[in-house]
This record gives structure tokens, sequence and C-alpha cells, in this order.
């Protein structure tokens, strides 16, 4: 982890933290009630998160202000609500900037066993195993986006809205889900956890919807909690019920 973190600190578009106190990594592990695997609290001991290629990929730390607190981000309240149980069998670490998660599975990190990566699509939050442990996946993940990103859309995003904070995702208007096309002129800026919401919301209604349903209209609104939700309204005829 170490010459890692050195090829980091050396290299463009990366951005790394101060390290993680022992401390708080102890007080993390006593929250959760799992450990990560060892070669992870390693590198977050030297560089508490991580972004490359200029923040288009990212690393949670853990108690920290600067990238994202992978505590917070995991709370059902932040956003995984509104995936329903999607998402439950995971503990999300790192995302890319179009809501992609990178994550172990929780039952692997509380029974201590081997922890592939799994890579949940950001649309969807299909899951697919893309690393068979950290190192390997900071090494055909991480390390391959800062020099070359494989996603196509990624450098057309970058060129279009410069470096991305960690604050903020991109989506696609209209959504994928709905018939929207992957050019970049219909990605637009949208602030994180309102981004995974909407996608959350999309994906469970299209989901739950009627048989070869269509939706006619998207339609915002406040839950009781007072978080911005989408409704989708389908045509008449094929309203369930």
């Amino acid at each position: 982890m170490s010459e890692l973190l050195d090829w980091f600190s050396d290299a463009e578009g990366v951005a790394t933290y101060d390290g993680l106190p022992s401390h708080l990594l102890a007080a993390f592990q006593g929250e959760v009630g799992f450990r990560l695997p060892s070669e992870h609290s390693e590198f977050l001991s030297g560089s508490n998160g991580l972004t490359v290629h200029y923040g288009y990929y990212r690393l949670f730390g853990i108690g920290c202000h600067g990238p994202v607190n992978m505590v917070e981000w995991n709370s059902p309240d932040c956003w995984r609500f509104a995936w329903d149980d999607r998402c439950s069998p995971f503990w999300c670490f790192g995302e890319t900037a179009w809501g992609d998660q990178y994550a172990y599975q929780l039952d692997d990190l509380r029974q201590g066993r081997p922890a592939p990566v799994y890579f949940l699509e950001g649309v969807a939050m299909t899951p697919e195993i893309i690393a068979e442990s950290f190192p390997d996946f900071m090494h055909r993940e991480v390390v391959r986006n800062a020099v070359n990103p494989y996603d196509r859309m990624t450098p057309l995003a970058r060129q279009r809205f410069g470096p991305m904070s960690t604050g903020f995702h991109l989506v696609y208007s209209p959504s994928l889900l709905l018939g929207g096309t992957t050019t970049i002129d219909n990605v637009q800026v949208m602030d994180a956890v309102t981004a995974m919401v909407f996608n959350g919301d999309l994906a469970t209604q299209l989901d739950n919807g009627p048989p070869e349903g269509r939706a006619r209209a998207v339609e915002p609104y406040h839950d009781e909690k007072h978080r911005m939700r989408l409704r989708l309204l389908w045509h008449p005829q094929e309203t369930q019920g």
C-alpha cells in the first residue's frame, strides 16, 4: 500500500488526504461491527479517502470532511431508503461520478471472509464482482482509471464540466431507465444524494409497475420527511388495480 500511495501522490488528477488515525479506525470498527480488509485499513491509514481523474472516481474516508464519509453514505436515511432492499447486502466504500458504487458484501466483512469487490451499477444497482481483493481492485480499477478511464463518457464529461466535487454526480436527463440516450448533451450535474435517491425511485417503481407499462410523466414531490423524490405517472389503461 505504501508504494501505491507514493504512486498516487505523483499522479496527475489525483487527490490524497491525511491518513486515518488508529483511534478513529478502532472507533469505526466498534460502530459498524466489522473490520475492513487489512489492506484497505492500511491504505486509509496513509490516505483517508482518495479521488482520481479529477474527482470522477472516489474512495470514501472515515470520519472525514474532505472525501465522502463512508459511515454517513451507508446510512439508510442518506439514499438507500429509495432503493428498497436492493443495496442492503452491501457496504459501499467508493464510487464513480456516475453513481456506480464500489462495495463489499456485508456478510463477508462480518464473518471475516475474503471480501471480493463488487461494482453496483448506478442506474439499477446490479451487482458484479470486479476484483477478488482490495489490492486487486486498486490496481485493476483505480490505477487504471487514474491513467485512462475505460468509460468513454467520463473524459467527455470532464471536458465539459471540469473537475468534479465529491458532493456531486453526473446524471442523464432523461434517465436511461426512461429511454434516455448516452450522449454528452443529455448529461447534467446534480447533488450526489439527490441523484442516488432519484435513481432509486425510478428503478424501484419500474420494477414494481404494471406489466408492459409505460410511464407518461415523472412528477417530483416531497415525502413525509421533506425529501425530494420522484413519482412515475403511468398511462391510465396501465395503472395497477
